[in-house]
């Protein structure tokens, strides 16, 4: 492997890590930034970015060629599973709030039509996070029970 391939592969994994925990920390600060003036600034933003995040988290274990630097970067997944309970937390209101209780997000009149949808689609992509940092994680513990 030459020396551009590795460095675009670590920079790769790396930019995807930081991607996958922006979202998170977005998702748990939702919170505490509520709805301002700007109402649903930020759950839209959260909307818009759910694509991009699921692409970078293809990207998780492209470091898989380099076992060495793939041994240690796949320890990321520990702190993110330490943020997702606190991403959930907000999901799981926004739900109730529009999805059962029939609201919006903030007090926007109208209701715009992503706001049905936006916990669904949150949750899809926490689950989908979820499930390519466990495939990240055992990409080089199963490589090395073979060993």
């Amino acid at each position: 492997m030459t020396l551009p391939e590795m460095l675009l592969r670590l920079g790769t994994s790396l930019v995807a890590w930081l991607v996958i925990y922006t979202h998170l920390i977005w998702l748990g600060t939702l919170r505490i930034v509520g709805c301002n003036s700007d109402a649903d600034g930020l759950w839209r933003l959260l909307f818009g970015f759910t694509p991009v995040v699921l692409g970078f988290s293809w990207l998780l274990s492209i470091t898989k060629r380099l076992p060495e630097v793939h041994q240690i970067i796949r320890w990321f997944v520990l702190p993110l599973f330490l943020l997702i309970p606190l991403a959930l937390i907000p999901i799981w209101q926004a739900f109730s709030q529009t999805n059962l209780g029939g609201e919006a997000i903030c007090l926007v009149d109208p209701i715009p039509w992503w706001h049905s949808g936006w916990a669904p689609l949150q949750v899809a992509t926490v689950a989908w996070i979820v499930a390519m940092s466990w495939r990240a994680w055992r990409m080089n513990t199963e490589s090395d029970l073979a060993k």
